[in-house]
């Protein structure tokens, strides 16, 4: 089921996941006790008031996330979308000439705004009348927007502290992996502290209220660990794509007509070169690979009737590539083909190889 946006005019889009009713429940349970001490309040106004101020922190949430957005936009880049989640929202944006000093900005924008919606909060507060439920609203809202500014300012990955910092280590250092690294494992070590907490609280704690902020931590623990190893992922993926060559992709290639019988084809040409390729080309122009098992398979009495196409699996057209690609112009030629084979052509127009789409995986996975 496709995720409700919402399109306002002059905003990017904003996705509000299914999942933020469930962070809205988790918050007012959490804030409900604090309303439930005011003497004046019944039991019923206690909820709805915690429910209000839950509805208020998923609007500072998307202040937050708002402010993000208008900075990446100042700094050039090209806002996707913005995503209300349970574990509270993302602004996704694209970009190749953000400066280090810009994305610091960009991290940096939505804390301040936290920031600026508590101490408004608390200054509100101050006014209302003592004791009453306006000031807790206010004092509360002005607790929570502090609390994540807060959190939001830790040094590590995926939280906006964590983004500022990769950006100043990246500058500082020269080195935007080795950046990312030290923040996404800071990130892990928040993660791991983000759980022990509740878990070291819960025999001083109401038994309700303990079990629930342990699944709240956990549930953030969770989020921190996986952005934090979703982001190592991503530098080992970039580090493989910066050094993708030709010459790590390509196998030798033996150009074959699908109806050369196989009894004209020297088997010793087949695997003359290590790990070279036979692309069989059939008369519609689609390419496949000979399978030399196949091949193998097939009598040699009958080898001058059966034809190489007969024993190939057809791919549709191949691609074709220069030799002379390499990195991310070479992964963008090959994403944009979309076949499952391509052909290596070097400079005079000659075939001097074969890329496979599997080959391509394996070696951006690691394998």
């Amino acid at each position: 089921m496709p995720t409700p946006s919402l399109r306002l005019p002059g905003l990017p889009p904003i996705r509000v996941s299914g999942a933020t009713a469930v962070m809205v429940v988790l918050i007012a349970v959490l804030v409900q006790p604090s309303f439930a001490v005011l003497p004046a309040l019944s039991a019923g106004a206690a909820i709805g008031l915690s429910v209000l101020l839950a509805l208020c922190l998923v609007v500072s949430i998307l202040l937050h996330e708002l402010a993000h957005a208008f900075s990446a936009r100042a700094a050039g880049a090209q806002v996707d979308h913005i995503a209300l989640t349970l574990w509270g929202g993302h602004t996704t944006y694209r970009s190749r000439r953000v400066s280090h000093g810009a994305s610091v900005l960009i991290s940096l924008s939505g804390p301040a705004t936290n920031l600026l919606i508590g101490l408004l909060a608390l200054l509100a507060s101050s006014a209302a009348p003592d004791g009453g439920a306006a000031q807790q609203l206010l004092s509360l809202l002005s607790t929570l927007n502090l609390t994540l500014t807060a959190f939001n300012l830790l040094p590590g990955l995926p939280m906006d502290g964590g983004r500022a910092l990769e950006s100043i280590l990246a500058a500082v250092l020269g080195s935007s992996a080795v950046g990312t690294r030290i923040t996404a494992w800071i990130g892990r070590g928040i993660a791991v502290v983000v759980l022990a907490i509740p878990l070291l609280s819960l025999g001083s704690l109401d038994p309700s209220y303990g079990i629930v902020l342990l699944i709240w931590g956990a549930m953030i623990a969770m989020m921190l660990w996986q952005g934090a190893s979703a982001a190592l992922r991503a530098v080992r993926q970039q580090e493989a794509l910066d050094g993708l060559s030709i010459a790590d992709l390509a196998r030798g290639a033996r150009i074959v007509r699908a109806d050369a019988p196989l009894s004209a084809l020297e088997q010793s040409s087949l695997g003359a070169e290590q790990g070279a390729l036979a692309v069989v080309i059939g008369s519609d122009g689609s390419a496949g690979l000979l399978d030399p098992d196949a091949v193998a398979a097939v009598p040699a009495h009958q080898r001058d009737q059966v034809p190489a196409g007969a024993v190939t699996a057809f791919h549709g057209p191949p691609g074709r590539i220069s030799s002379t690609l390499e990195g991310e112009a070479l992964l963008r030629v090959l994403g944009a083909h979309g076949r499952a084979l391509h052909l290596v052509i070097d400079p005079s127009g000659a075939v001097v190889g074969v890329i496979t789409a599997a080959d391509v995986r394996a070696r951006l996975q690691g394998r």
